[in-house]
């Protein structure tokens, strides 16, 4: 088992959407109250391209986008965890699209979702 280090003060939060996105309310209003708190506790947040998306059916884009954006953001060093903005039904959906064996051999990342 490898344990990723704890997230560090200033550190980055990598946002993700492998399932739901933020785009409607009153979910956008709740990702935007949610980042603006974790900014005022000091951390950096980037949010992947299917956070604020809602072209997919059922889904924040299509289930390629979002296993590719799942496994870009994970493999990444811009930031240090992953927290996934909303949903999780059907993200089933994005594992054929997951690169795992990247994910495997990349430094390990807390991820909340």
């Amino acid at each position: 088992m490898r344990y990723p280090a704890f997230l560090r003060d200033n550190g980055t939060i990598g946002l993700v959407a492998p399932s739901f996105g933020c785009s409607d309310e009153p979910y956008k209003s709740c990702m935007d109250a949610a980042v603006l708190r974790f900014e005022n506790m000091g951390y950096k947040l980037v949010e992947g391209p299917n956070c604020r998306k809602n072209d997919g059916i059922g889904i924040s884009s299509t289930p390629e986008n979002c296993g590719k954006e799942l496994t870009d953001y994970y493999v990444s060093s811009d930031n240090d965890m992953l927290i996934a903005c909303g949903g999780g039904e059907l993200m089933c959906e994005t594992l054929d699209y997951v690169d795992f064996d990247a994910i495997k051999s990349a430094n390990p990342k807390w991820y909340m979702g």
